[in-house]
């Protein structure tokens, strides 16, 4: 039977989430900023409504997948590979790897493990286009060639993102030398590649066999079949199950059903349940006590908290490293405004989902009987995620003179 408890946390957690992410959303700013609140007044730090506890982590687990399976969905890769891949991958690589080695080199710097340093890094390698999209849909700018290049870029970075978040996973397993680094992303690269290959064809004729019902319900009934099927294989061969409910995604986004049945399902039990809920739990894992609290650090000038030193290490490295990179990759490509520049560079320069869902992984993936990230840790870069999300904006404003 399911615990009272449990269901009165399920209960506050909507709800509040769902009343200070509209209100924020209202102000202006992304509705993840007002359901991170609401979990950092339901958490520890203030009502301690919401504990974290085995059925929670189930929840959230739950949600990571099918938040990545609706991500998925939304790409569809083809369509990405007919426009201007070069200049996406070049922005997306060139951003993403620049980044990757200044918040890594941070976390090192402060004694971190080396599972850890990687995970920081991969965790900041893909940007929040929804924050981006957002603010220019507001301001109006929905045909220029900064927002089309802003939305192609965040795509190319969730792609990249995932492929390292797989070869991280399986460098767990497999551990890794130069021979065995090449085989693991042969490993890897193939996994993406026969999925892809292969399961177009195969969804195509399961769809199809599903459409002659003439039931919706069936059509997502054997997506979600195949969710878990691609998770599952993903998990099976030593890539995490994240990876594999991505790729599930991006199958069924070529389907011909897929934008009039598909995603409008799965984007309402996804938008409308587990996001909120994903966004509201990361905020009751914020701490700032914990983070006050943690193990000082003797700098210079004072002895700091190590996680005040990391967040506001961390921060900088972002926004810094993200900003620095893609200014520089589309002056390098040319064919843009002087204007342009700055205002891609901010349009990237916010952490999102890909930075807490990773962040999550490494919560539950424990190493010689302890997790990659601890909570203090992932605090920080819910902490980031959040900060940047309400910096950027009025940045992104101020540079079109809104």
């Amino acid at each position: 039977m399911i615990d009272a408890g449990f269901l009165l946390a399920v209960l506050a957690m909507l709800l509040v989430g769902k009343i200070l992410g509209d209100l924020v959303k209202r102000l202006g700013f992304s509705p993840l900023i007002g359901q991170m609140l609401a979990g950092i007044i339901l958490g520890p730090m203030l009502l301690n409504l919401v504990p974290i506890n085995h059925e929670i982590e189930l929840l959230t687990t739950l949600g990571i997948l099918f938040m990545m399976f609706y991500m998925g969905l939304s790409i569809d890769i083809e369509k990405v590979m007919g426009q201007n891949v070069y200049g996406f991958v070049v922005l997306s690589v060139f951003g993403g790897t620049l980044t990757f080695f200044v918040t890594a080199t941070v976390t090192a710097l402060l004694g971190f493990s080396l599972n850890t340093v990687l995970l920081v890094g991969i965790s900041f390698i893909s940007t929040s286009t929804a924050i981006g999209f957002m603010v220019l849909n507001e301001i109006g700018d929905i045909r220029s060639k900064v927002y089309k290049t802003v939305i192609a870029v965040g795509i190319s970075d969730d792609i990249y993102a995932i492929v390292a978040l797989a070869l991280f996973t399986s460098y767990l397993t497999t551990g890794v030398d130069i021979r065995s680094a090449f085989m693991l992303f042969l490993l890897v690269l193939g996994f993406i590649i026969m999925v892809l290959g292969f399961g177009k064809s195969i969804t195509s004729k399961l769809i199809n066999y599903a459409r002659r019902t003439q039931d919706d319900q069936s059509i997502i009934a054997f997506s979600i079949i195949l969710l878990f099927l691609v998770a599952f294989l993903s998990q099976s061969v030593g890539i995490a199950s994240v990876t594999g409910a991505f790729l599930a995604g991006t199958i069924l986004a070529r389907s011909p059903l897929s934008f009039k049945v598909i995603t409008p399902k799965i984007e309402a039990i996804t938008e409308g349940f587990f996001v909120p809920l994903f966004f509201v739990i990361t905020g009751v894992r914020i701490n700032i006590f914990e983070i006050l609290s943690s193990e000082s650090v003797d700098l210079m000038i004072a002895s700091i908290p190590i996680d005040v030193v990391l967040f506001l290490g961390l921060l900088m490295a972002v926004m810094v490293s993200k900003y620095v990179g893609t200014y520089l990759a589309t002056t390098f490509m040319g064919g843009y405004k002087d204007s342009d520049h700055h205002k891609m560079a901010i349009s990237m320069m916010p952490m999102g989902e890909y930075t807490l869902v990773i962040g999550q992984i490494g919560l539950i993936t424990y190493i010689g009987g302890a997790p990659i990230l601890g909570e203090s840790t992932y605090s920080v870069l819910a902490l980031i995620v959040l900060v940047s999300s309400i910096i950027v904006p009025i940045m992104l404003r101020a540079a079109y003179g809104k």
